[in-house]
């Protein structure tokens, strides 16, 4: 660094100009104490190149020279683009496309820009190698993750070093606001991105200059267009149902996010160990709804839990559902007229209500009764209504309601095969004063099928059919009393497993 107290105490070097023409006596030229550049720094805003510097320290100056360096790689080379007469020290401004000397702009290239004094006989200092440069900012949006990069290069200014860099952001109004501050040996940082797309920078440079004062830099502006991708605020899982081995899981998305993949997980028995098996694509700002089947994932064997995960696009989780299980039913015969359904605690949300569903012979489901989120057991009493009901079917529902949806999971079905009973009597009388007895026909119990009952005289001759099981033979043959005595039947039942159930027999006619 060249030091004040250095200037005033160096000896002074003639500049020696040795010229060999015919052997002719070296010459000596008159010696020029050359200006002391302060700083160089480009208006970020419009470009403008400003260059100070101290006035030289000798007599008879005429003029100061501002010279741009063309050439850094051997020797150095420079140009000059500007004359500023007298010798004080001056802050002098200018545009490179006002120049024509000048064939780029700060924003294209660095300039490394020194000052010559010229004395009034043509004599100049060497100053070349005196030379301070601008800054050049630029900006670029890196991946994985994704942030701001801010590069810099670095200032350069004979004799001083920078103690900090500072980033200042611009805004619309040209509001500057300091982001962070960083080393002067430091040449690019990392800025998070915003919810602003359009976003404006530069780099300060803070250093002490040549004669002890506090100087700063500005480099050029720089430019992102990108803002900061919208993160999902939501994902819930807001029904799960069974559907004899699939399970169907309603999922609702943040589609106002900029971010559409996510990863399904599914654990066994417990919900500690979630793998992954599958992946999800919804569609940007659309439907928020997804319906997920998972094809045979239910056994009788273990529970199942599922949870969602959102990942952007540098493949890092940014968020998670709620775990949730479908609710597990089962039912069994508790006595012949009634079933027991039981179900587990594990609802996925905070229940209102249970409400039970119930076939019979598969059947479409109605619902016949509802019970409160602290019940997790129903007796389903049976009465002569189900005589014609081979299967009973039963699904539980669990019910959230809220002020902006109501949510739903559905169990698994869970069925109950009844042992059909089929009782004949052996003697009818059709002017008995106990209605049951008027009439020849089965009695039965969880019988469902195709029915045909023929009634035959003792010649072989059908007196009687009856394809209804609750229609039975009143004892007369064309509208008249057939003659007392012994008939033989012949019942055929076409169940719908395929099964036939065939009875055939006697019955007694008797009139009293």
């Amino acid at each position: 660094m060249k030091l004040w107290l250095a200037k005033h105490t160096r000896r002074k070097i003639s500049l020696l100009g040795l010229f060999i023409m015919n052997s002719f006596l070296s010459l000596f030229a008159e010696e020029i104490d050359p200006t002391d550049i302060s700083y160089v720094s480009v208006n970020p805003y419009t470009n403008e190149v400003t260059i100070s510097w101290y006035k030289s320290e000798s007599a008879n100056i005429a003029y100061a020279r501002i010279l741009y360096i063309y050439d850094e790689t051997t020797l150095i080379k420079g140009k000059g683009f500007v004359d500023i007469a007298g010798n004080e020290d001056v802050t002098y401004k200018f545009k490179t496309d006002t120049i024509d000397k000048f064939s780029y702009n700060p924003d294209e290239r660095v300039l490394s820009l020194a000052v010559d004094a010229y004395s009034e006989n043509g004599n100049n200092s060497t100053s070349l190698r005196e030379y301070h440069t601008t800054m050049l900012a630029s900006a670029q949006i890196t991946r994985c993750p994704s942030q701001i990069k801010l590069s810099w290069t670095p200032y350069y200014g004979y004799g001083i070093s920078v103690s900090k860099y500072e980033i200042i952001e611009v805004d619309a109004q040209n509001n500057e606001t300091k982001l962070q501050e960083c080393a002067g040996t430091e040449k690019s940082c990392v800025i998070e991105l915003n919810e602003q797309k359009e976003r404006r920078f530069y780099v300060k440079a803070s250093f002490v200059d040549c004669h002890g004062k506090q100087q700063n830099s500005t480099s050029t502006m720089c430019y992102v267009s990108e803002k900061q991708a919208n993160l999902p605020q939501y994902i819930a899982i807001e029904n799960i149902s069974l559907e004899q081995t699939d399970i169907t899981l309603d999922i609702r998305f943040d589609t106002a996010a900029d971010y559409n993949t996510y990863i399904l997980f599914r654990s066994y028995n417990d919900e500690k160990h979630f793998q992954p098996f599958d992946t999800v694509k919804i569609a940007l700002h659309q439907t928020p709804l997804y319906t997920f089947v998972d094809p045979m994932a239910f056994t009788n064997d273990s529970p199942v839990f599922y949870k969602v995960k959102g990942y952007d696009n540098c493949n890092t989780e940014i968020i998670e559902s709620q775990s949730v299980t479908p609710i597990i039913a089962s039912v069994r015969e508790v006595s012949e007229m009634q079933n027991m359904i039981e179900w587990s605690k594990d609802a996925p949300w905070e229940v209102l209500q249970y409400r039970i569903w119930k076939s019979e012979n598969d059947s479409e489901a109605q619902l016949i009764d509802s019970v409160g989120n602290r019940q997790f057991m129903y007796i389903d009493d049976l009465d002569d209504s189900y005589a014609r009901c081979f299967s009973l079917c039963y699904k539980i529902e669990a019910v959230q309601n809220n002020d902006e949806k109501t949510v739903r999971s559905f169990s698994n079905k869970v069925c109950l095969t009844k042992d059909y009973k089929l009782l004949i009597p052996n003697a009818f009388n059709p002017n008995s004063n106990i209605a049951e007895n008027t009439t020849f026909k089965p009695k039965y119990a969880f019988l469902f099928g195709d029915y045909k009952m023929e009634i035959f005289d003792r010649f072989g001759t059908c007196v009687f059919t009856s394809t209804d099981i609750d229609v039975g033979w009143d004892g007369k043959i064309k509208g008249t009393n057939a003659p007392v005595g012994m008939y033989q039947y012949r019942i055929t039942i076409q169940l719908p497993n395929g099964e036939t159930i065939e009875r055939h027999g006697t019955v007694q006619l008797v009139i009293k």
